[in-house]
């Protein structure tokens, strides 16, 4: 079948990244690059949307003290993990008042001890004065009247909504740093953002939600890029050993085994289909999975000690894909990634309440 976008913009390109492979479109707009993973009509009548606006110097130069870019790389995982989904990226710099307008506001900041708002104002400036028509305009080219957004900004969700466009919002989950967390409080207190801003004041009793590898708490997730050593071979990620050994001991094992990305694994594997599963693998696939959990947080001390200072909170893979391993969403799914991770910070707390010659410390 040919991808949905490509009915509509004949020139393309492919954008091989460690995600899988993207295409990029021209669209025959210079304010407005199309970025798209798959086939839209995979998601049905709702397809994944990132808007977002460009922002040189976290995307190009790495600068850490805003979440912009963390914020694309999340899109990106999130909709090569579903398997399709788009990106609008838009020059508009600067909430849409321009880069050097954006150089003369950061700088203020970090002169005059501002925050974003406060040194928006010093410039005479409106917060935002960003557009989005040309993205309805590409939408209704499309033909899609109805997206799930992933944003934590409401009014990217009201003007779509004014034109027509029906839209479920997904929230990105930002990765907290020193040079970024004020910036972020700001845009929740100033600018209505509805950014979820860590555990700071988070009841210990409450569940640690987690899913995606980029987002907090990432490294429960059996995406993260934490080589396993298990049966004398080293495994790129727990993702990477528990789609082999659904082949194991064929060719395919090795050859999902040798997968550049965790997604790449996985689709490998769905691509063999059941046509090639080991005859056992609903009976072992629980121990399998354990097995490379217990390998991850045991060979990672620092991924140990994060796991144990979770206490006794709960921890569930938050996620409408998957009502097995994670819960649905709707909270009726099994779980079962979380609760093998419980199992694993239990017997990881046991161990650490021995001596090192495996005997109770006796509190002498």
């Amino acid at each position: 079948m040919i991808p949905l976008v490509d009915t509509t913009f004949a020139n393309w390109c492919e954008l091989p990244t460690t995600l899988g492979t993207f295409r990029i479109y021209d669209a025959g707009n210079e304010r407005v690059r199309i970025v798209c993973f798959g086939d839209l009509r995979a998601q049905g009548e709702q397809p994944l949307l990132r808007i977002h606006s460009s922002c040189i110097a976290s995307e190009l130069f790495g600068a850490r003290d805003c979440d912009c870019a963390d914020q694309l790389r999340e899109a990106m995982t999130l909709i090569a993990t579903r398997g399709s989904g788009i990106i609008f990226h838009l020059h508009q710099e600067g909430r849409g008042h321009g880069l050097s307008v954006k150089i003369r506001a950061v700088g203020k900041m970090q002169r005059e001890n501002l925050d974003t708002v406060e040194a928006f104002e010093s410039l005479g400036l409106q917060q935002d004065v960003r557009i989005y028509e040309d993205v309805v305009g590409l939408l209704k080219a499309l033909g899609i009247g109805t997206v799930r957004l992933i944003t934590n900004n409401p009014r990217k969700r009201e003007f779509l909504e004014i034109a027509g466009i029906h839209v479920e919002m997904v929230s990105t989950r930002p990765i907290l740093r020193a040079d970024n967390h004020e910036y972020l409080k700001t845009k929740n207190a100033k600018l209505g953002h509805c950014l979820p801003l860590g555990d700071a004041g988070v009841n210990a009793s409450e569940p640690i939600l987690f899913y995606h590898s980029a987002q907090p708490w990432g490294e429960l997730s059996n995406f993260s890029h934490h080589p396993v050593f298990l049966h004398a071979r080293i495994w790129p990620s727990v993702e990477h050993y528990y789609q082999s050994q659904k082949f194991i001991g064929t060719l395919n094992e090795e050859a999902i085994r040798v997968a550049e990305t965790p997604i790449q694994a996985k689709g490998r594997a769905e691509e063999l289909g059941k046509t090639h599963l080991r005859v056992d693998w609903e009976l072992v696939k629980e121990q399998v999975m354990l097995d490379a959990l217990r390998a991850k947080f045991r060979q990672h001390p620092d991924l140990g000690r994060r796991l144990l200072g979770t206490g006794e909170r709960a921890l569930v893979e938050h996620t409408a894909d998957d009502s097995y391993w994670g819960d649905g969403v709707d909270g009726i799914g099994k779980n079962r990634l979380g609760a093998l991770l419980m199992q694993v910070r239990s017997e990881l707390r046991e161990t650490e309440q021995q001596g090192p010659y495996g005997l109770k410390g006796r509190g002498d």
